[in-house]
């Protein structure tokens, strides 16, 4: 022991000399090398070996009120701490009230409070901000310091098209989703076998079928209870689609408001209403309630209405009516065409970046964060162990389906810069195909024939582009878009319910005063003008159904 402790007292002393004689400016050994122009040069540091300095923006995010209180707020909840934890820069989230976004932009840019990262649906309020020299132009900031971004503007350049202003720049941040079917029509097929009809394929077809629906005792109860379609909320929005009825159109090389088309899709509804085939109180039942109801006991031959009402009404009416089915069937061909319902495009803008934002930089790695697919993943799913297990075909299964209703079901808002088109397709409506439920399984198969009739790129929604993807305008001649979509079904639909006392020929004369008056002219010369200058650079209607976003 003594001689070890010896030892240790002896290396101590020998390192304190070396220390000391260094201090005392001690020999240098003879490789030192000798002063030059080149080492005599400030030493650079190493970059590749400092840590990189971590980024600190803001973000916003919709508030609707939907965090349960034992998740936290909207800026402190489970999603915005895995969000700080696992990405590359710190975030401050900013909550904007949903339904009053606009509002509370303008406010925080007015007095310069305004998030780095601005996350707005509203394509028009965006164009906006940028017409106001509040946005910041992005292809630069890209090219430098983006990887996944950059890379699915390359995969997909129309998302590049889409987000590039007047000035040749790229400046919103967009999004690629699979396309989804909205909209739809569904009709009894066992009251079509009963009463010895063919699925409608004409707009005469369709009339016959719904008035053998409404007049020929289709359920076999000898009472006349049942209605042939109907026509409140959103319906009588699809049957103008039917006749192509939308508020601009391409015709002949030009984009011009298809007046000739108003007035026929206005006297179809007329002649449904006054030969007893609707709902005569159609126009009270404003949310669709009451259609629901009549499609769900049994009442109602021809639905038409989103695909997730739908869904829920079937099973409840087959629970009331085991024997009970519907197929979907395309919109009928009218005299303008075929056309086909409301679908959710594959892509969409999404948000902008400040012009004042203090580290561009960071937003763009926050934005590359996001775009990973293991992001999308853990925003869809939750935790792996937590939230579901992944079954034999790597498809994820709910652990506690009410548990994940509570814990992700609010973080819809966060995943606004995500892309789900990478997740793998496991579930249809919700439904998982290997279900061995008898209703899941032929939902699916009801749902697989809605995306072959309406996903079809030779029958497309009306209208030039979809309306999430319209080019913005001026304030002005947005009230005359508004007022004029407005004015049109507000007369035509009086018009419908009014007999004698108020003609759809009247209704016409009306309703192209009105839209003179309110600057219509103005803008149907926008519109043509826009498009020649576009035509080659925007994203039209059929683009949307011809691009291939699922995954491979």
């Amino acid at each position: 022991m003594k001689r070890k402790n010896f030892t240790i007292a002896l290396m101590a002393a020998l390192i304190l000399s070396l220390i000391l004689s260094g201090c005392t400016g001690g020999t240098k050994p003879e490789t030192t090398p000798k002063p030059t122009e080149e080492n005599t040069k400030d030493p650079t540091p190493d970059q590749s070996e400092e840590p990189e300095v971590r980024g600190n923006i803001t973000v916003s995010t919709y508030d609707n009120n939907q965090v349960p209180a034992e998740e936290g707020t909207y800026t402190d909840n489970r999603w915005t701490r895995w969000m700080n934890e696992n990405g590359p820069v710190d975030v401050t989230f900013v909550p904007i009230p949903r339904h009053e976004s606009q509002q509370k932009f303008s406010t925080l840019f007015a007095s310069g409070d305004a998030p780095d990262l601005i996350l707005e649906f509203d394509n028009g309020f965006r164009n906006q901000l940028w017409s106001q020299k509040q946005l910041m132009p992005l292809d630069d900031l890209i090219e430098e310091h983006s990887t996944e971004y950059k890379a699915l503007l390359e995969k997909f350049p129309e998302l590049r098209k889409l987000g590039t202003k007047p000035d040749g720049k790229l400046y919103d941040i967009g999004r690629v989703i699979p396309t989804q079917v909205l909209g739809t029509v569904v009709i009894r097929k066992d009251w079509l076998d009963k009463l010895e009809l063919k699925v409608p394929e004409t707009i005469d077809e369709l009339f016959d079928a719904a008035y053998a629906f409404a007049h020929e005792d289709p359920d076999n109860n000898g009472k006349k209870d049942t209605f042939g379609i109907n026509m409140s909320q959103n319906a009588h929005y699809f049957i103008d689609g039917m006749f192509g009825n939308d508020m601009f159109v391409i015709e002949d090389g030009q984009l011009v408001r298809p007046f000739d088309r108003i007035q026929p899709a206005a006297d179809f509804k007329k002649k449904l209403f006054e030969n007893g085939i609707v709902d005569r109180d159609f126009l009270t039942d404003k949310n669709g309630q009451k259609a629901q109801q009549d499609f769900a006991s049994g009442k109602l031959g021809i639905y038409i209405a989103y695909k997730t009402d739908v869904k829920k009404n079937y099973e409840t009416l087959k629970k009331n009516d085991p024997g009970a089915q519907i197929i979907p069937i395309a919109f009928p061909v009218s005299p303008f065409g075929a056309f086909a319902p409301d679908f959710n495009p594959p892509i969409q803008n999404v948000g902008a970046v400040n012009a004042n934002a203090k580290d561009p930089a960071a937003v763009i790695k926050y934005i590359d964060f996001m775009v990973k697919p293991s992001t999308a993943e853990y925003f869809q799913y939750g935790e792996e162990g937590v939230h579901y297990m992944k079954d034999a075909n790597g498809c994820p299964s709910p652990i506690d389906a009410e548990k994940n209703k509570n814990e992700i079901n609010y973080n819809v808002y966060y995943k606004m810069p995500i892309s789900t088109y990478v997740l793998k397709e496991c579930l249809i409506d919700g439904v998982s195909p290997d279900s061995d439920n008898a209703f899941d399984q032929e939902w699916i198969s009801i749902s697989k024939k809605m995306d072959e009739l309406y996903l079809d790129p030779n029958r497309t929604m009306p209208g030039f582009t979809h309306a999430k993807l319209r080019p913005s305008l001026e304030k002005e001649l947005s009230m005359t878009f508004e007022d004029g979509w407005n004015t049109m079904h507000d007369l035509m639909l009086r018009a419908v319910v009014s007999g004698k006392s108020y003609t759809t020929d009247q209704a016409m004369k009306d309703l192209i005063d009105a839209w003179e008056k309110s600057g219509g002219k103005k803008l149907e010369e926008w519109y043509a003008n826009w498009y020649q200058e576009n035509k080659d650079k925007w994203i039209f209607m059929k683009d949307l159904y011809l691009m291939k976003v699922n995954e491979d």
